[in-house]
């Protein structure tokens, strides 16, 4: 999804009205569809089937999304407002007299399983919040905050953000899901608006034409979707790709093995894991089957040729000089994608090696301060590094950011429930099986990271919404969520 301003997409909005061929209650029919097709299929994801809608409304057409949403739920609403309901706006009031539930307008007292919905104000609000609306936004973030069980969504931006810059004023909207109507506005994607923005969910505007303000892009399913070509009948595994892992250490064997296992999951047609000769028994035994484990040694550049991508350093811990000049050697001499990670990435920024365009960097901010001192927003660091340096970076964060010299993406899928260990390590092993079987490094990278928070996201949903999933658990959803991208 495009990244374009409020006044964009509001100024595109009115050309479209004035043209006539549609009406604003029209398109806000259209928006209500597509939200209510978008819940269905996050349902799972969300984890809530509400007993009670909770409504804050404006006057504004976002409470006209809000309250139309509300009503395809068919479950008792509660209607919070900073005005009656003949003041609401034409559309807006339209949208009310379509619930057939019972509908009450006191203060709901927090219960589990709640759907809270802020339509309150719209992307185009600037500065702090009259009183009644900084009231509601209060009242709203505690109901949200004691009510367990309970999602808040958001429609378009959660109200007191700004979506210019990001900025929030003394009081703003705490959203677990921000759902997008027809872009993303540039304020939802700055480094510290996560916390109020939540899960990003990009709704389609088809309709309205938008220029965007940022070359950067937003990866949805509409996106990516194209990027994995399908096989042909004839496919075998040596045109699927194979994949060289260098990787493991004595106490860090898991790290090898998430990391191969899911290149086999992502679809590579053979892994070839290369580890240290003591943890290499340990590790065959372990491993899943599929993997062909064998010793590190240093004529391994040798036999190479085959290699379709290789992903170095999960686990491998701190490199010797002699080995560090071995593992420098195979990526100057490499003319796949290259994969570095983790200690891989430790090693380069200690010894000074240079990047190029076929390699892809996978930094968590520790080590891409140890790449380049930080400063500034994360989009300006992968900016600065991506013109210094000629290759793909995927700087891991709540919004990773995904971009080489020419492009950039914003990653949203995932979530708080994948702060723990290996996640990394099977990001790895899944970007160099989506790399050997033949995506570009940039590509490679962004839907091997949107993949892995989709495949998150569905380990979620089946385990029943514990605080945290196991880098495991992602490697065993990785092929519904490819199949799906």
């Amino acid at each position: 999804m495009i990244i374009a301003s409020a006044d964009e997409i509001r100024a595109a909005e009115q050309q479209l009205f004035a043209t006539g061929a549609v009406t604003s209650g029209e398109l806000m029919d259209a928006v209500i569809e597509r939200l209510w097709q978008a819940w269905q299929r996050e349902a799972l994801t969300a984890g809530l089937h509400p007993q009670r809608v909770v409504v804050y409304a404006g006057r504004g057409n976002n409470a006209g999304d809000a309250l139309g949403l509300a009503a395809r739920f068919g479950c008792p609403v509660t209607l919070r407002s900073v005005c009656e309901a003949e003041e609401l706006s034409p559309d807006s009031r339209r949208e009310l007299f379509r619930i057939t539930t019972p509908i009450d307008t006191e203060r709901p007292a927090p219960q589990p399983g709640l759907l809270i919905i802020d339509g309150l104000l719209g992307s185009g609000a600037r500065g702090e919040l009259r009183p009644a609306y900084a009231e509601l936004v209060r009242e709203m973030n505690a109901l949200r905050a004691e009510s367990p069980r309970s999602l808040l969504l958001s429609i378009d931006i959660p109200t007191g953000l700004n979506a210019d810059n990001g900025r929030g004023g003394t009081h703003v909207v705490m959203a677990d899901i921000t759902a997008a109507i027809g872009c993303v506005k540039p304020g939802m994607l700055v480094d510290g608006a996560e916390d109020a923005v939540g899960r990003l969910l990009c709704i389609p505007l088809p309709e309205v034409t938008l220029t965007p303000c940022s070359d950067a892009q937003v990866l949805c399913p509409e996106l990516t979707r194209a990027w994995l070509p399908r096989r042909p009948y004839s496919h075998f595994k040596n045109r699927a790709g194979r994949v060289g892992i260098i990787a493991g250490s004595k106490g860090m064997i898991g790290a090898a093995q998430m990391c191969a296992e899911a290149a086999v999951a992502a679809g590579a047609g053979l892994v070839n894991l290369y580890c240290p000769e003591e943890v290499c028994d340990l590790l065959a035994a372990r491993v899943t089957p599929e993997v062909m484990v064998s010793p590190l040694l240093p004529s391994l550049m040798l036999s190479a040729q085959s290699v379709r991508a290789w992903v170095i350093g999960p686990g491998i811990g701190h490199q010797n000089t002699p080995r560090a000049e071995n593992l420098l050697q195979l990526i100057t001499h490499a003319t796949c994608p290259v994969v570095l990670d983790a200690d891989a990435l430790n090693t380069a920024a200690e010894r000074g090696w240079t990047f190029r365009s076929n390699h892809i960097l996978t930094p968590h901010p520790g080590e891409m301060n140890r790449l380049q001192a930080l400063g500034g927003r994360r989009r300006d660091i992968v900016q600065r590094f991506t013109e210094a340096n000629p290759c793909t970076l995927l700087l891991k964060g709540a919004r990773s950011i995904i971009a080489d010299r020419y492009n950039c993406y914003y990653n949203v899928s995932g979530g708080p429930f994948m702060a723990n260990g290996g996640q990394g390590d099977v990001l790895a092993g899944t970007i160099g099986a989506l790399a050997a079987q033949g995506l570009a490094p940039l590509r490679a990278a962004a839907l091997g990271a949107y993949a892995c928070g989709r495949a998150a996201e569905a380990a979620l949903a089946a385990t029943g919404y514990p605080p945290a999933i196991r880098a495991g658990q992602v490697i065993a959803h990785l092929p519904q969520a490819l199949a799906g991208c």
